[in-house]
């Protein structure tokens, strides 16, 4: 009966992701064809054409992604079953440049207790480019190997390139400084090389012990920032081959690193240009839903914005340098899969634009969709609402649209800044580490600056309806009934944001570990419990 029930389930998520892909693309036809402002000026017609084209993108990563979840398995690969005496050497790469020594040490030891068939060929390096005399007592200490190098070119990936040019094994594990593996680890993942010849790498999730900068300020309930992409939109990505290197809590083949010429240096996102290359010499790449290391999430507003600037900035950098669209080696759904993370991290920008569009017409009368409002309304809320559906009902509590999206207007006013001086070619470029461990306890500069950016668009945005109701009701209601609906949608958004940004510093909730982090924080606990083989690796 079971058995049925989850098919029946399986049968109806189906039917909804394929009525959600035929509502969308009527939405984008009716947009198109009907909504378009080309009989309004040239002003009226650029704005038309730009919103537009923003919505078609998104529409176009949709159709990929939905496509992708029909055709995966609803579980992750399975680990192939390999005779003992065939697992390889393996390298263990730490990467670290000024975390503290405690924090090295724990990751130091939870590396050790990995578990292997052969602990003699799992050889331990902690790479500092920090050059520390005391991280070096400290592998002495524990009996691991220290490397270091006599500058910091090429930040992270120039420290891995050297670490290569100095150890040998067939694969390479690395992991962040914060990041701490399970015993199982090398187990889940080295079994996919021996088993099949042309495996590139073999991502696992990141997870987390403590909550994340959300839901430690709102409520412990809603879905971890980064549990969707890591159980879902990777899983999805091996069905076409576009798995993204992470960076961390990855094995990968030292042949297929030769390939592409190690790390690739010319981006701070080495990771994700790094495994598109690899994929595009026509490795193998694979993502596990399984969660076999764990580390500390960003707490600190400054730190969590600091990384996501990097990560933004990074992949506009790896859209320039690695000519994705020109790259004859890579699919078309590869292509649309990599342009999609990239476009991704647009986000300040779309939500810019969204936030002002219903401004330029009641404030100066740009019209950027031009309709009959009683058509309009049912075609978008109907594909708008089965989105929603999708998502939120369907992907098993690890995202909601609605925390999406104010997760996006949090940094908006940031984000849009320096994703727009990173593609004009402003600023800074350079690699630097999130910092950890750290929770404000007052406002800082950056978290006055969100408060009062959002301030000033929701005051803007009341003022525009107080004008549209003003307008209408000279000229008649129906012609502001539109930016009216879409202007209160987003004071809606922003005043949730604008308490977010009230409650930076403040611990409003006790964090209670959902479905994913229970696991996390119990193997987290299960790495310090024992005392570490010292003789080991």
């Amino acid at each position: 009966m079971g058995y049925f029930i989850r098919k029946k389930e399986e049968l109806l998520k189906r039917i909804i992701y394929i009525f959600a892909l035929i509502t969308t693309f009527i939405y984008i036809i009716y947009r198109l064809v009907f909504t378009i402002p080309t009989n309004l000026g040239l002003i009226n017609l650029l704005f038309g054409i730009f919103i537009f084209s923003i919505e078609l993108i998104e529409a176009i990563e949709f159709f990929a992604y939905y496509l992708n979840v029909l055709r995966m398995s609803k579980k992750s690969p399975v680990i192939p079953s390999i005779d003992n005496n065939l697992f390889p050497d393996v390298d263990v790469f730490i990467a670290t440049i000024n975390e503290d020594e405690e924090l090295l040490k724990n990751t130091i030891i939870a590396c050790k207790n990995m578990k292997y068939p052969d602990l003699k060929k799992v050889h331990i390096y902690l790479c500092d480019d920090g050059r520390r005399d005391n991280i070096k007592k400290l592998c002495t200490k524990l009996k691991v190997n220290y490397i270091t190098r006599d500058n910091n070119k090429g930040a992270k990936a120039g420290n891995y390139n050297n670490a290569l040019s100095v150890t040998d094994s067939k694969l390479i594990a690395t992991f962040d400084a914060d990041m701490q593996p399970t015993p199982n680890f090398l187990m889940k993942t080295v079994p996919f090389f021996i088993k099949y010849n042309n495996i590139g790498f073999v991502q696992l999730p990141q997870s987390f012990n403590n909550p994340d900068i959300y839901q430690y300020r709102l409520s412990s309930h809603i879905p971890f920032e980064q549990d969707y992409f890591y159980h879902k939109i990777q899983l999805a990505r091996n069905n076409i081959n576009s798995t993204i290197l992470c960076g961390t809590n990855v094995v990968i083949s030292r042949e297929a690193l030769e390939s592409v010429s190690g790390y690739q240096e010319d981006t701070i996102t080495e990771d994700i240009a790094t495994g598109m290359e690899i994929e595009s010499n026509g490795y193998a790449c694979i993502a596990l839903s399984d969660i076999e290391a764990y580390g500390e999430a960003v707490n600190d507003l400054d730190g969590f914005i600091k990384q996501r600037s990097r990560w933004a900035r990074g992949c506009i950098q790896f859209f320039k340098n690695h000519k994705i669209i020109t790259n004859k080696k890579l699919s078309i759904y590869q292509k649309i899969d990599y342009i999609s993370s990239v476009n991704y991290w647009l986000y300040g920008v779309k939500r810019m634009l969204y936030l002002f569009m219903p401004l330029l017409f009641t404030y100066f009368g740009i019209m950027v969709i031009d309709c009959n409002i009683w058509v309009f309304i049912p075609v978008f809320f109907t594909q708008y609402f089965i989105k929603r559906f999708t998502i939120d009902i369907l992907e098993d509590n690890r995202r909601s649209s609605t925390w999406n999206k104010i997760y996006e207007l949090v940094l908006t006013p940031i984000m849009c800044k320096e994703v727009l001086k990173e593609i004009f070619g402003f600023g800074s470029t350079k690699f630097e580490v999130t910092p950890k461990g750290k929770i404000n306890k007052k406002m800082t500069k950056l978290n006055k600056y969100l408060l009062k950016n959002h301030i000033y668009i929701l005051l803007l945005s009341i003022l525009g309806i107080i004008l549209a109701l003003y307008k209408g009701n000279i000229i008649g209601y129906n012609v502001y009934l539109l930016p009216i609906l879409w202007l209160l949608i987003n004071i809606m958004y922003l005043i949730i944001v604008i308490i977010f940004d009230i409650r930076l510093g403040q611990n409003y909730t006790k964090f209670v570990p959902n479905k994913i982090n229970k696991y996390s924080l119990k193997s987290y606990l299960y790495i310090f419990k024992g005392e570490v083989n010292e003789e080991s690796n």
